[in-house]
């Protein structure tokens, strides 16, 4: 992760990395700089596989929020494992969520969580051009744990749950409206917001964002 990467090239993180279906494409184009946060061993362990040619990928098998220290960490192994969280499941996720098997904790294990905000400084890195967040309930933690350092953002996009009534896990602190007020106050502007999801199944093109769970906003700064 040497320093002058983040100045010959865009930075690109992809916070919650999972399958690396997002950033994977980016591996070994001399234009970006991936830095690939999955704390997930099996996902991590993908991650470097598939990018082991390339130098410009860069895998960090941590959590991140906006707090640093060490923590449990759910992995729901089902489907694509694209539901482990920090956080545990709701109790109405068979009622808000119906038809769903895989929002099951196959396993816990301690994790270490780091802050943006730290990595950014560690890795003297002073621009971040795409920041892509899902890490399953506490996307807006990833950002609140970049502080001042927000301003280094230059667009993005972040998961979130349409309101309080329908969010797939317990203490999920921020839904959209606070995630969309957030944006706007840090200076950004929201380009588009589209559903995740259809009454908690598959997307279709006639989905509508009222009828989802969750949401995926893209946003830059104005």
């Amino acid at each position: 992760m040497a320093a002058s990467e983040t100045q010959e090239a865009k930075i690109y993180f992809d916070v919650g990395a999972n399958d690396g279906r997002t950033s994977l494409p980016m591996a070994g184009n001399p234009d970006w700089v991936v830095y690939a946060f999955e704390p997930t061993p099996e996902l991590a362990d993908h991650l470097r596989s598939r990018a082991r040619a390339c130098n410009n990928y860069h895998v960090i098998q941590k959590a991140v929020s906006n707090k640093p220290g060490m923590a449990k960490f759910n992995i729901a192994g089902q489907g694509d494992w694209g539901t482990s969280s920090l956080l545990d499941f709701n109790d109405n996720i068979s009622t808000t969520w119906r038809g769903r098997t895989d929002f099951k904790v196959t396993n816990e294990i301690d994790v270490e969580v780091i802050t943006l905000k730290d990595f950014c400084l560690e890795n003297n890195i002073q621009r971040i051009d795409h920041l892509h967040t899902d890490v399953q309930g506490m996307d807006y933690e990833v950002l609140l744990g970049l502080e001042e350092f927000i301003d280094r953002v230059q667009g993005g996009d972040i998961e979130c749950s349409r309101n309080h009534d329908v969010k797939l896990y317990k203490n999920e602190q921020y839904v959209f409206e606070d995630v969309a007020i957030g944006l706007y106050q840090n200076g950004f502007l929201i380009e588009a917001i589209n559903p995740n999801d259809d009454h908690g199944n598959l997307c279709t093109p006639e989905s509508k964002l009222s009828d989802a769970n969750e949401l995926s906003i893209w946003y830059r700064r104005r």
